[in-house]
């Protein structure tokens, strides 16, 4: 099944999850700016102090950005009955705000690790199922800071306008975590990199 279908199944997380893990190409092309197409290191599992986020990804150029990215199941709305932000939506923020701060409490640990991390996937080591971006190396300065990124992509769109809404709300709260429902993040970006993944597939496919 293609990720479209497996949305529109309603399918939950775990689901999901095991097809991200097999095309990490597409939160590396999501998370990655169109300038710097294909710089980007995508990781399963990536393990940061005592827990582990569903996926991480390096990118952008001198100052090396690292996003956490935490999904949940395509089979929930984002928006409840009620006119809430659904549970799901709400555990995923919470599992980010949690990896960001284990790694601002022990930053410098964490910022060395993550360029060496990135060197030894650029040397060719296949690290917590890592995936290298058909650009091959990333062009950021392993002495500058990293900057720390967040995406959450969880449940449907049913309430487009009080959806946005709400999401600009969660946005404004936190400028550095994004949230996309399943529909959405595959209109915006999903759809367009599979599409390119199956059609132009890179040199080593």
């Amino acid at each position: 099944m293609t990720l479209q279908e497996l949305v529109a199944a309603k399918a939950g997380e775990r689901a999901i999850q095991a097809y991200i893990k097999d095309h990490l190409h597409l939160l590396g092309d999501a998370c990655t700016p169109s300038s710097i197409a294909g710089e980007y290191i995508a990781f399963s599992q990536f393990p940061i102090m005592d827990g582990k986020p569903d996926f991480v990804v390096f990118t952008s150029r001198s100052r090396m950005e690292v996003v956490i990215v935490e999904i949940k199941g395509a089979d929930f709305d984002f928006i409840t009955a009620e006119g809430r932000v659904h549970a799901d939506v709400n555990e995923a923020a919470q599992q980010v705000r949690e990896r960001f701060g284990h790694i601002i409490r022990n930053y410098e640990f964490f910022r060395r690790k993550f360029h060496e991390m990135r060197a030894l996937v650029e040397g060719g080591d296949q690290i917590y199922s890592s995936l290298l971006g058909p650009k091959k190396y990333l062009e950021v300065d392993p002495n500058k800071e990293v900057w720390l990124k967040g995406m959450v992509i969880a449940g449907r769109s049913s309430k487009n306008a009080q959806e946005s809404r709400i999401r600009h709300e969660l946005e404004m709260e936190n400028p550095r975590i994004s949230y996309d429902t399943w529909d959405g993040w595959i209109k915006n970006n999903g759809y367009y990199a599979e599409e390119l993944r199956t059609n132009f597939p890179t040199e080593t496919e």
